[in-house]
């Protein structure tokens, strides 16, 4: 049987609320996507991802775009290589205070990726994604600006984290039996 674990974690806790800097539009009505970095050390497969949103409607309430970028020149968003839109009925929500939830979906389809840096982007017309001080990330503000210091919250998940059947273990501990009782008869 195989689940779903981390694969990338751009802050260590995105329930710590005390991190929180600002909700930086996505587009907010005009040009603003939110980009952050992450990086890979080895191909995954992404099934899913939690973000910390704005929660107040219009942001939140009209389900979003989730992209991946690559890095292009002068460390800027490249080429789109994944993009897929979620609806609201995608996701679970947890509350994180008055204008803060995290959004979670595992309904990424089709999307896995070599060891290397890219970008992730979440966006439609009205969204607002949290900053977070410190983390991993690279935020950018199109037609803005890199946040220095500043990650977006987000966390994704997917891989092959396999856990065995209880037949294959069962299978697995007769095989170790057997070899020790053949190494027990040669002794």
């Amino acid at each position: 049987m195989a689940s779903a674990g981390v694969v990338f974690q751009s802050v260590p806790d995105l329930n710590d609320t005390t991190k929180l800097t600002s909700p930086w539009c996505s587009s907010c009505s005009g040009s603003y996507r939110i980009f952050d970095q992450f990086t890979l050390t080895t191909s995954e497969t992404i099934t899913g991802f939690s973000v910390a949103l704005y929660s107040p409607a219009p942001y939140w309430g009209q389900g979003l775009n989730f992209s991946i970028w690559s890095v292009g020149a002068g460390a800027q968003p490249g080429t789109q290589l994944f993009s897929q839109n979620l609806a609201d009925a995608d996701f679970t929500t947890q509350t994180l205070q008055y204008n803060a939830l995290i959004a979670t979906t595992d309904d990424v389809a089709g999307l896995t990726l070599g060891a290397g840096t890219y970008y992730a982007s979440f966006y439609n017309y009205d969204l607002a994604v949290w900053g977070y001080t410190g983390g991993g990330g690279k935020l950018l503000q199109q037609s803005n600006q890199f946040h220095t210091g500043t990650s977006a919250g987000f966390i994704l998940t997917g891989g092959d984290h396999s856990v065995p059947e209880p037949t294959s273990l069962a299978l697995l501990g007769l095989g170790l039996l057997g070899a020790v009782g053949v190494s027990r008869r040669r002794a």
